[in-house]
């Protein structure tokens, strides 16, 4: 028996190594793990709304967010076309560090995100940014939305789409300071975001087919970002004014775990790239049709 209970102990520390060693050298995976142990859905839940869970310090916030509520999920409950596949959790945070840990990237500078079908807010919506809680919260919610009726598993959409959703839906949730206008004379200028199957967030590598010149009063990387948001969500709000019905069948094709490209083929007749050009060409009128 010694010599069992020897063996299971010396098993279980091999393990216990083997497992930090692997989150030693793939940070993805220490990340994952310090957001499982900072799970929003463990954070109290507001009272007069459970599906606002808080940081005691940030009930102020969490009161703000509750009152918001309703009329987001309204919003993209009418633009997705269905209702949520169950109610939307939110995490609201006083502490940048924690909101950092629970986030799954350690990045306590980005405003909100989606994880685990989760949105989390960051506390600088309830402070520096706080004109932007609105419309940054019902852009997740698309983001719930969606993951909500995904089953496990499931292809991801690209980058672009569910980013250009999500800011149609929130009518310019996550592209503020870009105006469609503005977006729109970047396309005809060749500062356009190219669609690439890129399917997790990467913030860094938004790529355009010439790089846009810099905006002194943004940092490149909010600029960036924003630019190719707004111009995803005038194509995704072009292909939904072009055919709602085949836009729903796209989305209803997502949600059942089907991959993207097929999809949105079956749903419109033709692939994203040929939906592009046509975007583009009706763009670059003078009069502008996105």
């Amino acid at each position: 028996m010694p010599r069992i209970v020897t063996r299971a102990v010396i098993f279980a520390l091999a393990s216990a190594a083997a497992v930090t060693i692997a989150m030693i050298l793939r940070p993805e995976l220490r990340l994952a793990a310090r957001a499982a142990w900072n799970d929003p859905r463990l954070l109290a839940a507001f009272a007069d709304d459970a599906r606002i869970r808080y940081e005691p310090e940030a009930r102020a916030c969490a009161a703000e967010t509750a009152a918001l509520l309703p009329a987001a999920i309204a919003r993209i409950e009418a633009a997705h076309g269905r209702p949520f596949a169950q109610p939307p959790t939110v995490g609201v945070y006083a502490s940048f560090d924690n909101y950092a840990n629970a986030n799954g990237m350690g990045d306590p500078g980005i405003a909100a995100v989606t994880r685990a079908g989760v949105a989390l807010l960051s506390p600088t919506l309830c402070g520096a940014e706080r004109v932007r809680l609105e419309g940054v919260l019902t852009h997740e919610l698309s983001h719930v939305h969606l993951s909500g009726w995904r089953p496990p598993g499931a292809p991801r959409a690209p980058q672009w789409f569910t980013e250009g959703l999500a800011v149609m839906a929130s009518d310019g949730g996550g592209a503020e300071g870009v105006s469609e206008d503005d977006a729109a004379q970047a396309i005809r200028d060749g500062f356009r975001v190219m669609l690439d199957g890129r399917r997790w967030i990467d913030f860094a590598g938004l790529a355009f087919e010439r790089e846009p010149p810099r905006d002194p009063k943004l940092d490149a990387l909010t600029q960036r970002q924003r630019l190719a948001y707004r111009q995803a969500g005038m194509f995704v709000g072009w292909l939904r004014r072009r055919d709602e019905t085949a836009f729903l069948q796209l989305l209803r094709a997502l949600e059942e775990g089907k991959a993207f490209d097929p999809s949105i083929e079956s749903a419109f007749g033709e692939s994203a790239p040929s939906l592009w050009r046509r975007f583009l060409s009706d763009i670059s009128q003078p009069s502008g049709a996105g």
